[in-house]
């Protein structure tokens, strides 16, 4: 830094902040002191800021899949928000697997990082602390059934009796519920995790139309794929049940649903209306486009970045928070009827 600062005529301090982008320098002298750090190959070492500053701008972000749609989508806009905050992300997948979980929060998270952005799925609060070395942490979709830690939920309740009660208006009455099990009806009070809370908001829908919501309802997948959507919309087809609208967990399970279904000659809206969760982008260029629930993925962006550094930034011992994504229903041609 030194160097670049002697090269570029000014002082250390003013070469630093001009690095870093502070817009207090001059364009014409954050222009020599870039030119400068060029010339001379600078970068900064991580490794040297966080010895003098307990700091070096980097969060991990752990998200259970990263080669589906949505926790893709969900990365990217953690990483964006993280840059608009002049921070850096290191992405990692957890595959569902606690040993994965564990080792990024043992390796990543404890040694290299100021922070985590964690999806949990295999493990404790309490296994959770012990890993992270004192870190600041904040989890998305927390599945405590107390919390110790700050957490940003997808809106999974709300968002659910949103898509349920589309598919009322439109005049479905035999709604099957994709992705979910008979026995997720026993949701727990509170309810934890994702598919037993968007079962909740399920309920709240039928309930106020005067269906109960039973096991009949449920059409189970061995996993959240597209895949195995499709084989379930062979199942319904020809099993000659009665349906006139199906609300999917997540859009991958409705867009197979649909192809599903379409193998059949099953017409998606006119015969059954399809609705998903989640808002990934492709669904607005599948035939017919997907209607959602889409959660605002840069308003969870911003929610988890501005709990996890006022945690880097103010080491109070808290009381945890916990806040929701917003959320809005994209109504496209699957319901539009």
């Amino acid at each position: 830094m030194s160097d670049v600062a002697k090269a570029a005529g000014v002082s250390r301090a003013t070469a630093s902040y001009a690095l870093r982008g502070d817009p207090r320098i001059a364009p014409a002298t954050a222009d020599k002191v870039l030119q400068a750090a060029k010339t001379l190959r600078y970068t900064a070492n991580l490794s040297a800021r966080s010895l003098r500053s307990g700091r070096n701008g980097v969060v991990a972000v752990a998200i259970f899949e990263l080669d589906r749609p949505y926790p893709s989508e969900m990365a990217a806009a953690v990483s964006r928000e993280a840059a608009r905050r002049d921070m850096q992300t290191i992405v990692q997948q957890t595959s569902n697997s606690k040993d994965d979980e564990i080792s990024i929060l043992r390796h990543v998270t404890n040694q290299l990082c100021d922070g985590t952005i964690f999806s949990p799925g295999n493990i404790s609060g309490k296994e959770i602390r012990a890993l992270i070395g004192g870190k600041p942490i904040v989890l998305l979709d927390d599945i405590s059934v107390e919390p110790v830690f700050d957490s940003v939920d997808t809106p999974c309740e709300d968002g659910a009796q949103t898509a349920v009660a589309h598919l009322l208006d439109i005049g479905c009455r035999n709604i099957l519920i994709a992705g979910a099990g008979p026995q997720d009806l026993n949701a727990g009070n509170p309810p934890i995790g994702v598919r037993r809370k968007r079962i909740v908001g399920c309920r709240r829908a039928l309930e106020r139309a005067g269906i109960p919501l039973s096991a009949g309802m449920m059409v189970p997948l061995e996993t959240w794929d597209s895949e195995s959507a499709r084989t379930a919309a062979h199942a319904i087809a020809d099993s000659g049940r009665p349906v006139d609208g199906v609300f999917c967990m997540t859009d991958t399970i409705a867009l197979g649903l649909i192809r599903g279904f379409a193998d059949r000659g099953i017409r998606v809206p006119e015969d059954v209306a399809v609705i998903g969760f989640d808002g990934i982008s492709e669904g607005e260029c599948f035939i017919p486009s997907l209607s959602t629930i889409r959660t605002d993925l840069d308003d969870l962006a911003r929610k988890a970045m501005g709990l996890l550094l006022k945690r880097i930034d103010d080491e109070t011992d808290d009381a945890p928070v916990r806040l929701t994504a917003d959320y809005e229903l994209v109504v496209r041609e699957s319901t539009r009827r």
